[in-house]
């Protein structure tokens, strides 16, 4: 039962992505950042599901995080940079991107980027 509540809640909310860095604006993004970035939202939408499938009925709206990801994998200054949600889910949002643990970033997306830590931010609408 537990599984198919999670399975509902990933239906329900569909999240994206966004690529930050220096790149210029409208460049494609970089094959390596993109695919390491894939790989964290998805880590943490996996993460944060049976969290907000604790009480569906407060979900509704929507949510964007910012935050930073340094080379080991860490985050650093994660915050709500905008929402339509309620303050429920906001919170339960920055409680599990704050303890989440996530891969090392590999050596490429560092190349691509040229920098670390690298900017990463993802928006959740919830139903």
């Amino acid at each position: 039962m537990r599984r198919l509540a999670i399975v509902i809640l990933l239906i329900c909310c569909t999240s994206a992505f966004a690529q930050k860095g220096t790149r210029e604006k409208g460049a494609p993004p970089q094959p390596a950042t993109k695919a390491y970035f894939d790989r964290v939202g998805a880590i943490i939408l996996k993460t944060l599901a049976p969290e907000l499938a604790k009480h569906r009925e407060r979900l509704g709206g929507a949510l964007k995080v910012s935050l930073f990801i340094n080379r080991q994998g860490h985050i650093q200054s994660p915050k709500i940079i905008s929402t339509t949600s309620n303050r429920w889910v906001q919170d339960a949002a920055l409680r599990v991107v704050r303890t989440v643990n996530l891969p090392q970033m590999p050596k490429e997306v560092i190349a691509e980027q040229g920098h670390e830590p690298v900017h990463f931010e993802v928006q959740w609408t919830f139903k």
